[in-house]
C-alpha cells in the first residue's frame, strides 16, 4: 500500500474517531450519565444535603407503609404538602410571581382514598370508550398510581399548571411543556428543592407517562444534583443514598 494512501486512512480513521467521541460527549448513555453522576457526588462525610427525610422512592416496588401519616400546611388554596417542604413550595411560587410567572396549584396532597377513587374513576372511564378491564387498568396505571404508590399519598408531589388552563383545555397535557411556567420551573425548581419526577424518555424506567406538571421535593442539594446528571429519580437513586 502506498504511503500516501496509508496517511489518508490513518486520518480518516482519527477524524472519525474524534468525532463519534464528540457525539458520546454531546449525548451520553444513561450509564455514562449515571457513572458521572456517582463520581460527582460526595461521600457520605462531605454531603451537606438537606431534608434527607424526603429523600426515597415512592412507586410501586416502593409503596408507602400502610401505618403512615403525615402533617400537612397549605400551599395554595385549599392544597397541601408536608409540612416539612410546604414552605419550599409557597417561596417557589412566590418568587415565580416576582419573575411575572404564575403557578397554579391543581393538585397536591391526596389521601389513600382519594388517590384510589381517582384510579377507580379513570379506569371505568376507558372502559366506556371501548377498552376492556385489562387494558383499562394498565393504561391508567401509567398515569395514576395505585393507592400508597402515589407521592402525592406522602405529600410531597405538586402539580402545577398555568392559571388560564382550562379555558382551552379539559385535561392535563404535555404541552404544558410549551408554557412559560414551565420554563421556569425548569429552570428554578431544583432551587427550592422540586425536580421534574416523570421526564421524557424515561416511561420504561419510571413506569409513568411524561409529565411536565409533575414536580417532587427531594431537597435542594439532591434536586441540584438531579438536573445536573438529566437522569430520573429511580437511576440517580441507585448509586447516590
Amino acid at each position: 500500500m502506498k504511503p500516501q494512501r496509508i496517511v489518508w486512512i490513518t486520518l480518516i480513521f482519527y477524524v472519525l474517531f474524534i468525532g463519534v467521541r464528540f457525539v458520546f460527549m454531546l449525548y451520553p448513555a444513561d450509564s455514562v450519565k449515571l457513572r458521572m453522576a456517582q463520581e460527582s457526588t460526595p461521600s457520605a462525610s462531605e454531603r451537606r444535603a438537606d431534608n434527607l427525610w424526603a429523600y426515597y422512592l415512592i412507586n410501586d416496588e416502593n409503596p408507602l407503609r400502610a401505618d403512615f401519616t403525615v402533617g400537612l400546611e397549605k400551599v395554595q388554596g385549599d392544597f397541601m404538602l408536608d409540612e416539612r417542604c410546604a414552605g419550599y413550595a409557597k417561596r417557589m411560587i412566590d418568587d415565580a410571581a416576582a419573575d411575572g410567572v404564575y403557578l397554579t396549584v391543581v393538585s397536591a396532597y391526596r389521601s389513600v382514598q382519594k388517590q384510589r377513587e381517582n384510579l377507580d374513576s379513570y379506569i371505568k372511564r376507558l372502559m366506556d370508550e371501548g377498552y376492556t378491564s385489562k387494558e383499562a387498568k394498565a393504561l391508567a396505571e401509567k398515569e395514576i398510581a395505585r393507592p400508597y404508590a402515589s407521592e402525592h399519598n406522602a405529600g410531597l408531589a405538586l402539580d402545577i399548571l398555568t392559571p388560564d388552563w382550562w379555558e382551552t383545555h379539559d385535561d392535563v397535557t404535555a404541552d404544558f411543556e410549551n408554557t412559560e411556567q414551565f420554563r421556569w420551573l425548569t429552570e428554578n425548581a431544583h432551587r427550592y428543592g422540586f425536580i421534574m419526577r416523570y421526564p421524557k424518555e424515561y416511561e420504561d424506567v419510571t413506569g409513568y407517562i411524561y409529565e411536565p406538571w409533575h414536580y417532587r421535593f427531594v431537597g435542594v442539594y439532591y434536586a441540584g444534583r438531579i438536573k445536573e446528571s438529566g437522569l430520573p429519580l429511580e437511576y440517580f437513586y441507585k448509586t447516590n443514598f
